[in-house]
């Protein structure tokens, strides 16, 4: 914690309006961690259908087969309502290799249940060393349940079964596929649109339709490459398939017959409307299969026009097919925001705004610099010379054109220090790019509260030691617009809404992901621990009363036997939990299934005030899904009344320096190595005790 605050302007509210939310990037890959770290950012980070959590890939390699693969290399990608966008798509690449074949056991990356995905401007590549050259079985992508799934400029490189969805609606647009048996195989509707579909093998198939939906999938002005003109199939049957070709340009030819052999069933509807050879003429369909036999299972044996006329294309329009019950169109979604105009101003690149941005991403000589989300970017560790360019995000993430580009010139700005405290119960919103801002220029910094939770104000000292209200400051504002003019540094402070209940979403999760899968549990979701690494979650409580608490934990376990958890109350463990001897270990038995939810109970010494208490997995075991902490006071400590209230003649003397006491507007009341509450008015105040250097701090009440 910070041992003081230094302001030096007038402060305000700020108020924006804008078409849509300005919100940074959530995680980038390679300044905020792995990717073993943004699955964990983006399963703890309670992302929504409003609340769409980010990440952004720069250019690069990225080998993910050890790092998030199981055994075979496939890696889970469990967050719902998540984007992932690369810089570009010939440059970004996430990719494996696997030590066997299958469809279920090889994606790149594996969606199981999720919804509300998108994904733009990357590529992922199995590139298994059987993936290229044989038919094994080699997925890039695999996409098992859910809906409404997004893929703008994606490209997908493998051998057989590239691409393996199941269910739901999913939309592409422009992409490449590339494959040799079945790469793209299935069910679900799929939409298609201006997809470059590239057959890396003779005699190969481009689709194998199973078990579809109600549109199945249909490819509307793709293009499909091979070096094996008329030498490839359309498709083939897996389970009473689904597939429809409209305009497609067929640069390289199929087979005559187009449709392959059924495998096991006939198909419910295989149409072609509208192909194209390579320089645009019609290509001759009249030699195109229309008797399929069913395979295996001569009972579904049918006749089928495949060689559509324009009436019978009309109805497979991209409406028609994803709209479902909700009239979803995810054009709207796609559709890119204009490259803004940027030029040097001082130390700083500027552009104008844009409503329909959600944020900015700076690059230098082309590289990942900084995302922001006001149309500024401070030059002050930018050397003179570089080459600046802006791309604008828009609401799902993707990153339209690059701006104009701007060589950097010196400019002789003074920039000023900006240090925000972490503080529990809540987290700190700004505009900056960095920690820096230039002479002049606006800070704008929000504290925000966690559910549950309320801002009780900024803790800071004015200039040259002068009072906050001498400096016209309000430190009870939770949005602050301060005019850099000296360094600046702030500590937020949070306290509780008198609760004695706290969810364990709202805390710090560390390799375990915040889930809503399962009913019955009470907040927005629950914590669902897992095995391996050390898998933990510090749940954010506060504490009326210093005493001694009796602990409620309420939680599920459908594993069929009993799991534990080391537990700590805050303070027991400040080296941290793993490997503690304070901490104690709790045994969760099994319930009857993970919709059922039970409680256990600890004792717990706390402090007054805000806190984590810390839960973590033993030995690399799982552990149970974990859904809140109810806390009783059972006895006061002396020094504190029932109600949480400082006794008016309570003498504090810390075992540290110094002790300083404020109001909630950031005035400095009293400081000294003790202090008293005697003829202090009844009421909230901040209390800091410390050394000098750093500084815990309370919320306390005088009566």
């Amino acid at each position: 914690m910070l041992n003081k605050v230094l302001v030096c302007a007038t402060l305000g509210l700020a108020i924006t309006a804008s078409a849509v939310e300005k919100k940074k990037i959530d995680f980038v890959l390679g300044v905020d961690g792995d990717f073993k770290a943004a699955i964990a950012a983006a399963s703890a980070s309670g992302a929504s259908a409003s609340n769409r959590f980010v990440l952004f890939v720069p250019d690069g390699e990225y080998e993910i087969t050890k790092l998030t693969g199981d055994e075979h290399g496939k890696t889970t990608f469990p967050a719902s309502n998540v984007s992932i966008v690369g810089q570009s798509v010939d440059k970004t690449v996430i990719w494996n290799t696997t030590d066997t074949e299958g469809i279920s056991t090889t994606a790149t990356l594996y969606f199981p249940k999720n919804n509300n995905m998108y994904m733009q401007d990357i590529t992922l590549q199995n590139r298994s060393s059987v993936s290229s050259t044989n038919a094994a079985r080699q997925v890039a992508l695999q996409q098992n349940e859910g809906d409404k799934y997004i893929y703008k400029n994606v490209r997908l490189l493998s051998g057989q079964d590239t691409y393996y969805t199941k269910k739901g609606r999913t939309y592409w647009e422009g992409g490449e596929i590339d494959g040799t048996v079945d790469f793209i195989c299935g069910g679900g509707d799929v939409f298609f649109e201006g997809t470059k579909l590239v057959v890396n093998r003779s005699s190969g198939y481009i689709t194998a339709s199973q078990n579809p939906g109600d549109w199945g999938y249909v490819f509307n002005n793709a293009t499909i490459v091979s070096s094996y003109n008329k030498d490839y199939y359309l498709g083939r049957s897996w389970g009473h398939a689904k597939t429809v070709f409209l305009n497609t340009k067929m640069q390289a030819e199929p087979r005559a017959e187009g449709w392959g052999p059924d495998m096991n069933s006939a198909p419910q509807v295989f149409g072609e409307y509208n192909s194209k050879n390579g320089s645009g003429g019609a290509i001759n369909t009249s030699q195109r299969k229309t008797y399929f036999d069913g395979g295996k299972d001569g009972s579904t044996a049918t006749t089928l026009k495949t060689v559509w006329n324009a009436s019978d294309a009309a109805k497979y329009t991209l409406s028609n097919v994803l709209k479902g019950s909700d009239n979803w169109d995810p054009t709207k979604l796609t559709a890119q925001v204009n490259a803004p105009k940027i030029e040097q101003d001082g130390g700083e690149i500027v552009w104008a705004d844009d409503d329909n941005a959600r944020a900015w991403v700076v690059f230098v000589n082309g590289k990942y610099k900084a995302n922001v989300v006001t149309p500024s970017f401070a030059l002050d560790d930018v050397a003179p010379g570089s080459k600046i360019t802006v791309r604008a995000a828009n609401s799902m993430g993707g990153l339209g054109a690059y701006s104009n580009e701007v060589m950097t010139v010196e400019s002789n700005v003074t920039y000023y220090k900006v240090t925000i405290g972490d503080a529990i119960g809540g987290k700190v919103e700004t505009n900056l790019s960095s920690n820096k801002v230039a002479e002049g220029k606006k800070a704008i910094i929000t504290a925000v509260p966690n559910e549950g939770w309320t801002f009780a104000g900024w803790i800071f000292e004015g200039k040259t030691g002068k009072s906050t209200a001498d400096l016209g400051l309000d430190g009870s504002k939770a949005t602050l617009e301060i005019i850099a003019e000296c360094d600046i540094e702030l500590i937020p402070s949070f306290t509780a809404k008198g609760t004695t209940v706290f969810q364990a979403e709202d805390g710090i999760i560390t390799n375990a992901a915040a889930e809503s899968n399962n009913a019955g549990f009470k907040g927005s979701a629950f914590v669902n621990f897992g095995a391996g690494d050390l898998s933990m979650i510090q749940v954010p409580i506060y504490a009326d009363v210093a005493g001694e608490y009796k602990v409620e934990i309420r939680y599920a376990n459908g594993s069929g036997k009993a799991r534990s958890l080391a537990a700590a109350a805050p303070g027991v463990c400040p080296g941290g939990i793993d490997g503690c001897k304070g901490a104690e270990t709790l045994t969760f038995e099994a319930t009857e299934n993970w919709t059922t939810w039970e409680t256990i109970s600890m004792t717990a010494k706390l402090s007054q005030g805000a806190g984590y208490f810390t839960f973590a997995t033993i030995g690399g075991n799982d552990g149970p899904n974990l859904d809140q902490l109810e806390f009783t006071l059972v006895k006061a400590d002396e020094t504190t009344s029932v109600r949480g209230l400082v006794t008016p003649h309570l003498q504090i003397t810390p075992m540290t320096t110094r002790v300083r006491l404020f109001t909630l507007t950031g005035q400095l009341l009293r400081e000294g190595s003790t202090l008293e509450t005697e003829n202090l008015a009844p009421g909230l105040y901040l209390l800091q005790r410390g050394d000098g250097s750093i500084f815990r701090q309370q919320i306390i009440r005088v009566k």
